[in-house]
């Protein structure tokens, strides 16, 4: 197994996550603890609930 890190927005993450599944590509959206905002957090948490189905 290989890892990719994303650097960017909830918004950028999750462009990525539209083309990995528009193109079959098997993927998951991890918490990675950084140090966002609380708005952010909200976000890239919705993303995980969202793309991890």
């Amino acid at each position: 197994m290989a890892k990719i890190e994303i650097k960017g927005t909830p918004e950028k993450l999750e462009r990525i996550a539209i083309f990995l599944k528009a193109n079959n590509i098997q993927h998951a959206i991890i918490d990675d603890y950084g140090n966002h905002s609380q708005e952010d957090l909200a976000k890239y948490r919705e993303l995980m609930t969202k793309h991890n189905a």
